[in-house]
């Protein structure tokens, strides 16, 4: 007798789902500092995928997890329903504040390059974020942790990832390391996102017209932020500059931080590419396997009803 054989696709998905289980012990995303990188890059047509719901009379939101509506959903728990739709306000709002930094570059008023790139390295950051929360609920629902079709995610599983970004949300940190691990002074983020709160001006509109309006910024806080942050509001405008070195071995040593820090970001935008490509790849091994779980019940559908037919 010829001994047994474990079916290749058991194989398979432990492999990858202990693969993919194993960055969901992490319980925040690497800060992808992708260095001088061009605005604009988008995931393409997403379509309803990622779409939120309004919430039932349980506070549970239903979430689109497929670009046609309807061909894959699940309903979140309420605790998952309020992380997502903080997450996906995030989103949206730093999508607009990317126009808004746009029309500041090309004007050339009152843009900060610096401030820019952290906005640039945000949006991709929360982007990368809402794309793992999404694979996480299909490898959930593929290990039956949530039970389906239809898919309903019991009240005991918590989205543990989100947990540090909704910490830092409620406590009006930045999410970014460098300004987190930095001088309070150093947070000009956390004012110019707001911006986005307030009616963006037309495209035609003339100097004076954009002139007054950062006047009002400037002499009114808004009513959403803490109070310390009108104080970090006058410090942020004043950055403190690097001292500037006089001797030979001073210049050396600036281009070589330099030269160390551009190879610093060039190596974590390559793996940034990595991880999207991973990410990708398992996307696409789930929807085979849906597939594959689509066919074999039509396999045994079709089973059942020649075994009908020729009773």
């Amino acid at each position: 007798m010829p001994p047994s054989r474990s079916p290749p696709n058991n194989n398979i998905s432990l492999l990858l789902e202990a693969a993919a289980a194993a960055p969901m012990l992490s319980d925040d995303l690497p800060w992808p500092e992708l260095g001088n990188v061009s605005r604009g890059a988008t995931r393409g047509n997403q379509g309803q995928k990622g779409a939120l719901g309004p919430p039932d009379q349980e506070g549970r939101c239903i979430l689109q997890l497929r670009v046609q509506p309807g061909v894959l959903v699940v309903r979140l728990n309420r605790q998952s329903s309020d992380w997502y739709r903080i997450l996906d306000g995030e989103v949206t709002r730093a999508l607009k504040l990317t126009k808004t930094y746009w029309r500041k570059a090309r004007r050339r008023q009152d843009y900060d390059p610096r401030a820019d790139q952290d906005h640039i390295e945000l949006h991709e950051w929360l982007q990368q974020l809402k794309d793992k929360t999404m694979s996480h609920l299909e490898l959930l629902m593929q290990k039956g942790d949530i039970q389906g079709p239809p898919y309903n995610m019991p009240d005991g599983i918590e989205l543990t990832f989100l947990r540090k970004f909704i910490e830092r949300h409620n406590a009006g940190i930045p999410h970014n390391p460098r300004l987190r691990d930095g001088d309070a002074s150093e947070w000009p983020t956390a004012v110019k996102e707001d911006e986005s709160a307030t009616p963006e001006a037309s495209e035609s509109d003339g100097g004076a017209g954009g002139s007054n309006h950062q006047m009002q910024m400037a002499t009114e806080a808004p009513p959403s932020l803490p109070s310390r942050t009108a104080e970090m509001a006058t410090h942020a405008r004043v950055m403190p500059t690097p001292p500037t070195p006089s001797s030979a071995s001073g210049d050396w040593l600036l281009q070589e931080a330099q030269s160390s820090r551009q190879a610093l970001l060039d190596s974590r935008a390559k793996l940034a590419r990595a991880q999207q490509d991973s990410q990708d790849a398992f996307q696409t091994y789930t929807h085979t396997l849906e597939r594959e779980r689509i066919a074999r019940q039509e396999v045994h559908t079709a089973e059942q009803r020649r075994d009908d037919a020729s009773r």
